[in-house]
């Protein structure tokens, strides 16, 4: 119970910190699974700004609502076909970061140049539908197309980024966007120059270690818990 209970209090945080961040803006959705359940608790068809802990939803894994009155997001399919197919994942955002986005439109790959960006060593892979994620066979092929990335761009239609636990998914969305901003800056001024393989482990390991992220979203979460 206590694990829920923070649990809800969390994804409430998160809410508010990718909202602040203008990674959502009116939509957008959070999801977070419970330990030892085959149950998530997501957020429901409300702007994630306005989102409070009574209006959040109790699911399972077949995608129907088992706690909370509030509709579900149209694309709940995105988050069942996640936490089914990954179960390393405990937390989802769904998000909609422009700069992000500009790459999900085009032929240039979004490619780590900083040590933020490290985490998306290889490239960010692209979902190339340009569909609402509304059906179990979408769900499975965003699944497909995200591999074992942290994030996925989905084409023309924002991002999905995950995490072992919901810190993780939401500092992945916050350096998803500034990924994307740093490389659409060098691209500005000249030929970008990506980390290689090597180095973005390295930088992994040494710089960005999991007590590192878990400094980022303290931060991040006293800014929303203290306005």
């Amino acid at each position: 119970m206590a694990h829920t209970r923070q649990l809800r209090k969390d994804i409430v945080s998160a809410c508010r910190i990718l909202s602040q961040q203008k990674l959502v803006e009116g939509f957008g959705h959070v999801s977070a699974r419970i330990a030892n359940s085959a149950r998530f608790i997501m957020t429901p068809r409300i702007s994630l700004a306005l989102v409070k802990e009574r209006d959040l939803l109790t699911l399972n894994l077949k995608g129907e609502v088992v706690e909370g009155s509030q509709p579900a997001p149209s694309e709940t399919w995105l988050h069942v076909a996640l936490m089914k197919a990954k179960p390393e994942v405990n937390a989802i955002t769904r998000i909609h970061a422009r700069v992000a986005n500009m790459f999900s439109v085009t032929d240039r790959k979004l490619e780590p140049v900083h040590n933020h960006g490290s985490f998306f060593s290889g490239g960010v892979p692209v979902f190339y539908k340009p569909d609402l994620i509304t059906t179990p066979q979408l769900g499975a092929a965003v699944a497909e197309t995200l591999g074992d990335k942290p994030a996925v761009l989905l084409r023309g239609n924002g991002q999905v980024t995950v995490g072992r636990t919901i810190a993780e998914a939401v500092m992945m969305a916050i350096y998803l966007e500034e990924a994307a901003e740093i490389l659409y800056g060098a691209l500005q001024i000249g030929t970008p120059i990506p980390l290689t393989g090597d180095e973005s482990a390295r930088r992994r390991v040494e710089a960005l270690p999991p007590v590192d992220l878990e400094r980022a979203w303290k931060f991040f979460k006293s800014r929303v818990e203290n306005v």
